[in-house]
């Protein structure tokens, strides 16, 4: 693998005279090559204004549109958003993702007396224009739970749409992976599974993705982090044969990394990504055999090593409110380059980084 080109996706254009912050990156490849983003666009990392918003690139990803609002709606009390996209067989894009409820700008995110969050709600959008124009984001409800969908769904062949979450909260147990499912368009939705579960239901699974192929392979990769010990564990990896139903034992990748993705490539061949922020701070690629319900690392490649990058481990609240990089994804495009993408904090901004990739 190599690198071939770096850029910028989204960065402030007027840092002097306003605070505007990109995150929280979801890129899609339309049909005719064009590709469409959404990212949360605010005025600090966690602030009640961060909204979604809409971009567009011909270029693979080279150059990009000015942000354009997912939708025009305010809520009272206003709401925090990030969604992600993902197209479906039928056209329609569907954007998945959560909104915090935030009636006090001023309140933390984390609580830090009590570890409590604001009230996490999970939505869904649908645009049937290829992203031109969205429908207001509806919540869902799936069990009562407050899930993080911070990954893109994915769509079986059968047209199932599966995606991998978690409960999110701060307390020690009560944590596990979720496969939810609609079999109507995104309409409604479900519990299907679960991916992992601790049997002490202590280990959380952080920022899961998923990805399908076949006629019923499914992995989710995910951040493991461990409230009894409050330490961070390598990225594991849990592979199902029949569409998400089911999943055999969570494997341990031998990689210590955090928020991490996934893409398929051919046979059970991966590209994954890591955000890898103790010790020396990198973002990696790596090339993934998965024969044998296996993780082999056959290449690797280091998209930026930087120390300063790197992020405290005392405690989760603490090493939320320190990270440096993040939501690393691999989209493997029409003309077979790979485009790779992240948020990152760079010269006192939050921006999107790109990079572009050959193997």
């Amino acid at each position: 693998m190599q690198r071939t080109a770096a850029f910028s996706i989204y960065e402030n254009a007027d840092p002097l005279l306003v605070s505007r912050q990109g995150l929280f990156p979801g890129i899609v490849q339309l049909p005719d090559g064009e590709l469409l983003g959404l990212l949360s666009i605010g005025q600090a990392f966690d602030a009640a204004d961060m909204r979604s918003y809409v971009i567009r690139s011909r270029d693979e990803g080279l150059t990009w549109t000015a942000p354009v609002r997912l939708h025009g709606t305010e809520f009272d009390p206003p709401e925090q958003e990030s969604f992600k996209p993902v197209l479906l067989e039928d056209g329609t894009m569907l954007a998945t993702g959560y909104v915090f409820v935030r009636p006090d700008p001023l309140q933390p995110i984390v609580d830090l007396a009590t570890q409590a969050l604001p009230e996490l709600r999970t939505k869904i959008s649908l645009s049937t224009d290829l992203g031109h124009s969205w429908t207001v984001p509806r919540r869902i409800d799936i069990e009562g739970a407050p899930l993080e969908l911070s990954g893109p769904a994915t769509q079986l062949p059968a047209g199932r749409i599966i995606t991998a979450t978690s409960p999110f909260h701060l307390r020690r147990d009560g944590h596990a992976g979720w496969i939810v499912a609609s079999d109507d368009g995104g309409q409604s939705w479900f519990k299907l599974s679960e991916f992992f579960r601790a049997p002490a239901s202590d280990i959380h699974a952080w920022e899961c993705r998923v990805a399908s192929w076949g006629e019923g392979r499914v992995a989710v990769l995910w951040w493991a982090y461990d409230h009894t010990t409050e330490r961070n564990l390598n990225n594991h990896i849990a592979l199902s044969s029949d569409g998400g139903k089911s999943f055999g034992p969570a494997i341990d990748t031998g990689v210590l990394g955090q928020s991490s993705s996934l893409v398929h490539l051919d046979g059970e061949r991966l590209l994954t990504i890591h955000a890898q922020r103790e010790n020396d701070a990198r973002l990696v690629v790596r090339l993934v055999d998965l024969s044998e319900d296996m993780f082999r690392i056959e290449d690797e490649l280091d998209l930026f090593v930087d120390p300063a990058m790197g992020s405290t481990t005392i405690d989760m609240k603490q090493q939320f409110g320190s990270l440096k990089f993040g939501q690393p994804t691999v989209l493997r495009l029409q003309s077979g380059k790979i485009l790779a993408y992240c948020w990152s904090f760079e010269n006192h901004r939050y921006i999107i980084k790109g990079f572009h990739l050959t193997f």
